[in-house]
């Protein structure tokens, strides 16, 4: 019997709510049928990166902030969606050393930046990779209320 795309999904996805229910990161998948719908152990893990995009790319085409690009959007909707998924995220981030996660975290990468209007046409893939990378570890500091006047404490006399 072949394995269907669903039934593969509905496997990654029990891991990760066995992830969010025991609080495991590192391989809440072993013991389980991983072999029934994954080659192994890097099967799953980029099947876990493809349900990250598409929560990513679900996020950028929300609203239309692809049409945007500002680097703050874009690290917003970043930070929204690890928040939002944060087992997914929790269990890509124990297993970036993975070599099987290399290439499409690379990818992910690299399309934030270029959305960001980062890498500009002509960009290399691993250039644009490295200022997404940047993008998504770096916290952008927000500058609030410019161009009002500071309040003053002083009492007055």
């Amino acid at each position: 019997m072949a394995v269907t795309t669903l039934q593969r999904r509905d496997f990654m996805r029990a891991v990760v709510a066995q992830a969010h229910d025991d609080g495991s990161a590192v391989s809440p998948w072993r013991g389980g049928s991983l072999y029934q719908y994954f080659d192994d152990e890097a099967d799953l893990l980029v099947e876990l990166h493809r349900e990250w995009l598409r929560v990513l790319v679900g996020r950028l085409h929300h609203g239309e902030i692809v049409a945007r690009r500002t680097v703050a959007e874009i690290r917003d909707l970043y930070d929204a969606a690890c928040a939002d998924h944060p087992t997914l995220r929790r269990l890509l981030d124990s297993h970036l050393a993975n070599p099987a996660l290399c290439e499409p975290v690379c990818r992910e990468h690299a399309m934030l930046a270029r959305i960001a209007g980062l890498a500009p046409e002509g960009t290399s893939t691993e250039d644009a990779a490295e200022l997404g990378r940047v993008l998504v570890s770096l916290r952008i500091p927000v500058q609030r209320g410019a161009g009002t006047a500071p309040v003053s404490r002083r009492a007055s006399a």
